[in-house]
């Protein structure tokens, strides 16, 4: 799958306004988490349940950047899912104004067993609710609605403390690993530059796969 040109496009902001380091930095080790959590029994996990390569996503359901990556993290997920195991972790910036309310309905929709359906929608339809300057609550309890949940329970959960002390949880333990902006992966613990292209990060998968084979 290749990306299309508006997917290339945020990729090339991103990279820009991080100071077109990409090169130099991808060829340097990843740099060592600190304190990087391990992963739990109620971590939203794709792919192999007990790979010894594991690559965790810290993600903004409302960030364009993640939105970019959410094809290519899909493909790796198709591709390597009997190898490597997938975490996906919230991450909601303080600059979006739906960044939080997206995290809480997606993890409200969790306890219901949908979260990864949920996370797709989120993504799949980014632009419909994506860069506003309001909240948009009702927006997500359509998603609830589509994908069947209880929405009696759905809405006792987006407003519980226990979900947003689920969101907050990862938040702060990525905070405490190194992670600050979005989408941040670790691969094995390790914080990584972002690979610019499906063959890249095809290829940094492959290569830690081919380790823990060896």
């Amino acid at each position: 799958m290749k990306l299309n040109s508006n997917v290339g496009v945020i990729i090339g902001i991103v990279v820009l306004c991080a100071g077109l380091l990409f090169i130099a930095s991808f060829a340097r080790a990843p740099e060592p988490a600190t304190q990087f959590p391990a992963v739990r029994a109620n971590d939203h996990v794709k792919g192999a349940t007990s790979s010894p390569v594991v690559l965790v996503e810290y993600l903004d359901f409302e960030c364009e950047a993640c939105g970019a990556y959410y094809p290519i993290v899909k493909q790796m997920e198709e591709e390597f899912g009997d190898r490597v195991t997938f975490v996906a972790r919230y991450f909601p910036l303080p600059g979006h104004k739906n960044g939080l309310p997206a995290a809480l309905a997606v993890e409200a929709a969790s306890r219901q067993g949908k979260f990864w359906e949920m996370h797709n929608l989120m993504f799949d339809r980014q632009k419909d609710w994506g860069e506003k300057q309001v909240e948009t609550p009702e927006v997500f309890e359509g998603f609830a609605l589509e994908l069947g949940l209880n929405m009696e329970q759905f809405k006792a959960d987006v407003a519980s403390e226990e979900v947003l002390a689920r969101v907050m949880r990862d938040m702060e333990e990525g905070r405490q690993a190194g992670a600050n902006s979005t989408p941040t992966f670790f691969l094995n613990g390790m914080k990584i530059q972002n690979p610019q292209s499906p063959e890249a990060f095809r290829a940094l998968l492959q290569s830690q796969v081919d380790k823990a084979g060896s």
